[in-house]
């Protein structure tokens, strides 16, 4: 591809002609942090060419920290002014590049710290969801230095793999792959998880409604409330029995969450609960953050399936959107439609797995059928 293809042009095209379709004279908001504002111009610029109006709201990286250095100024970083929830209801389409660019620093903080400045989120999606606001959020946000090297990995090997995705996945292939295998799921009632290296699974499926990202938010999503999509996408979720998870659980991906990196997981399992968790490496951070979790964080409550063919193995924070990747999900899962309310999650991914729903194959050593 070529360099403008490639870059934040080729990002800009994508998210808005391929996720969000974005219509001339449509209203567009976008917004980013320093460390994205090449690709935010740029969405800018192809909105002015698809003859919508585009505004870029942007939080700027030193002006964030400083605003913890006084209780007065740092009480205004959780909260949403009236102004900007009216820009919010003016508009048809939203991009969303997440920051900071330092979010190890920003983990750090205790917890009801980070509860607070995040408080608006819920009532974000419950405005965006009133206007009917078709949204898609950049991975690429939490591809910083910081989080990299906390992450251990290349930092311009992650972006490069993230930008390749956004720009060459087919969409079309991916909604239909992800309709597919969510029929699939919705009928089902019994899952197996197989692998060469031993991983052997069995679940229960109770009829629940998968949740589909496919990475475009279509007039039905917004209808039934889906209206905020990931790019590079995509993902079929479903919260399985969570007394029904048999067997044993071999990763061959990591695991990248807001502790650290996991790798190398192997997960027993008895009458839907972890009886055994084992790490190569990431062990302590696992066990830290297990012991310190509340009641249900044993239940295997989820499983996903990975969707994209144009993300390679292993990318961290979409790890589970490689084409064929199964993710199996331990603690809460009311998200995805299930019972369990508990604020813990951790997961193990599994490449070249074979999945059968009922006996019939799913996919077959990562390959999706």
């Amino acid at each position: 591809m070529s360099s403008e293809e490639g870059g934040p042009e080729g990002v800009a095209k994508a998210l808005l002609g391929g996720a969000l379709a974005l219509k001339r004279g449509e209203n567009l908001l976008i917004e980013t942090w320093n460390h994205t504002l090449p690709y935010a111009a740029a969405c800018v610029v192809e909105a002015r060419r698809l003859g919508a109006s585009p505004v870029l709201q942007l939080e700027d990286e030193a002006a964030y920290w400083r605003s913890f250095e006084s209780p007065a100024s740092s009480k205004g970083l959780g909260r949403v002014g009236a102004h900007e929830w009216a820009a919010l209801a003016k508009s048809q389409a939203f991009v969303f590049f997440p920051g900071p660019a330092d979010s190890p620093r920003l983990n750090a903080l205790p917890a009801p710290e980070r509860v607070r400045l995040q408080a608006y989120n819920g009532e974000w999606y419950r405005r965006a969801k009133a206007a009917r606001i078709r949204g898609v959020r950049s991975m690429l946000g939490y591809a910083t230095d910081a989080r990299a090297t906390q992450l251990g990995v290349s930092a311009a090997a992650w972006r490069t793999q993230l930008v390749r995705a956004t720009i060459a996945t087919n969409l079309k292939t991916v909604r239909a792959d992800a309709q597919r295998a969510a029929a699939k799921l919705k009928r089902g009632k019994l899952l197996r998880v197989t692998a060469p290296n031993g991983t052997d699974v069995t679940l229960k499926l109770r009829g629940r409604s998968p949740t589909v990202d496919d990475g475009v938010v279509t007039p039905e999503d917004v209808k039934s409330g889906q209206n905020v999509t990931a790019s590079p996408p995509g993902a079929v979720v479903v919260a399985v029995d969570e007394r029904s998870a048999e067997g044993v659980a071999i990763a061959n991906r990591p695991t990248f969450w807001r502790p650290g990196r996991l790798e190398g997981g192997q997960w027993e399992m008895h009458a839907g609960h972890l009886t055994n968790a084992w790490y190569t490496d990431g062990q302590a951070t696992f066990d830290e953050a297990y012991q310190a979790a509340p009641k249900g964080k044993d239940v295997i409550g989820i499983f996903s399936i990975g969707l994209n063919p144009a993300l390679e193995a292993g990318v961290p924070l979409v790890e589970d959107q490689e084409a064929g990747a199964v993710t199996l999900g331990l603690g809460g899962n009311a998200n995805y439609g299930g019972s369990n309310r508990c604020p813990f999650l951790s997961w193990v991914v599994l490449g070249e797995a074979t999945v059968a729903v009922d006996g019939v194959p799913l996919s077959d050593r990562g390959k999706l059928l």
